[in-house]
């Protein structure tokens, strides 16, 4: 770390032009950035010091800056957020359970089973009987078991295939980070914001009754959200790249939840279920 008030200008500039000063940082707010970033052209020259990476500025306790270092900032602040997440955590206030687990994958591991996903799973819309009228939905979905489970839901039966070896994967380091079980898995996948998912919830008679659904979001952070049937208290929360949250207990009896629409989001997101299917 090198400070502006004690290196001469002509110094500093050599060291930028040999490669050995790569980032700026602001010592009273403890935030680095690129050495061209607007926000450090406004900096007192006594708050100025220099760093040599990315690593030697977080190391001395400085965080990305949000406007030239986006995707640094935003690893940042999930690494910050998931170091500080109890995962025993019930996040609702009463009639139901609900864990978040924040990311169970490495940013790798979630690109690679992302790509699989959105590249060989055959999916197909998804499809509803609404007032006797037959709709399908942008949003697609597949479904996959043990066994050739039939799942009923918006009056149209389903029938799993059998698991991909990658889909089993997922399943067992979500079982072993639950300690649950599992014997299917309805996927979805929401090809950018405009696509959610309405106020419902997972009450189907095939489905075994308070047990544990475990989600794995992937691709695009999306809010999720939860109403309580009766008090209509919302509880929300961002569900990132790699993220796992379960909902049990009582949960489905009274709470709804939903993946509200949004313009901002352009990326695809792929959401898998876990559940446990009565056999």
């Amino acid at each position: 770390m090198i400070t502006h008030l004690a290196n001469p200008d002509r110094q500093l500039a050599a060291d930028i032009r040999a490669g050995s000063i790569t980032f700026a940082g602001n010592k009273r707010m403890k935030i680095f950035g690129t050495l061209r970033c607007a926000q450090g052209k406004r900096m007192k020259r006594e708050n100025r010091i220099f760093f040599q990476s990315i690593d030697e500025a977080i190391n001395e306790g400085y965080r990305p800056c949000g406007h030239c270092m986006n995707v640094a900032y935003h690893k940042w602040k999930m690494d910050l957020f998931n170091n500080n997440i109890d995962e025993t955590r019930n996040l609702l206030p009463q009639d139901g359970t609900v864990n978040y687990y924040g990311n169970i994958l490495s940013p790798k591991a979630a690109d690679r089973y992302l790509d699989y996903l959105l590249a060989s799973i055959p999916w197909q819309h998804d499809e509803a009987v609404i007032f006797g009228k037959h709709y399908l939905t942008k949003r697609k979905v597949a479904w996959y078991a043990d066994m050739p489970y039939e799942y009923t839901y918006s009056k149209v039966t389903k029938r799993a295939v059998v698991w991909t070896a990658e889909l089993l994967e997922l399943k067992a380091i979500v079982e072993q980070k639950t300690g649950e079980r599992f014997n299917s898995c309805l996927l979805n996948l929401y090809h950018d914001g405009n696509e959610g998912m309405a106020w419902h919830s997972d009450g189907e008679k095939d489905l075994m009754k308070d047990g544990a659904i475990a989600s794995l979001s992937l691709g695009a952070e999306r809010k999720f959200a939860f109403r309580h049937k009766q008090t209509k208290e919302t509880i929300s929360l961002m569900l990132p790249h790699g993220s796992l949250l379960v909902m049990k207990d009582t949960t489905q009896t009274h709470w709804l939840h939903r993946l509200p629409p949004t313009t901002t989001v352009k990326r695809p997101r792929v959401n898998l279920t876990f559940r446990m299917m009565l056999r």
